[in-house]
């Protein structure tokens, strides 16, 4: 049981270590469109509510999209898709 308990912590650590590598990635991903696209991301924190929110809604497949995340529109030049999904937010 001992050895069960043991990978068990291993995987929580690991997950725990995830977690904060990706909550790493979102904040640093919104801080680039901050610097791009400060405009843009202005309006999606407004139409989010918080910029942590909004930080997080960018990284959320979206069901308009087909799945994709908002960050795809604008890897593709559509910030005019992005303000459609966000207007759909709304």
């Amino acid at each position: 049981m001992r050895a069960a308990t043991t990978k068990f912590q291993n995987i929580a650590g690991e997950l725990a270590r995830l977690a904060e590598l990706r909550e790493t990635l979102v904040s640093n991903a919104f801080e680039a469109l901050e610097l791009r696209h400060p405009q843009l991301a202005n309006e999606v924190s407004e139409y989010i509510g918080s910029r942590q929110r909004a930080a997080h809604w960018m990284c959320a497949p979206q069901r308009a999209t087909g799945g994709r995340i908002p960050y795809d529109l604008l890897a593709e030049g559509d910030e005019d898709g992005l303000r459609d999904l966000l207007e759909g937010v709304a």
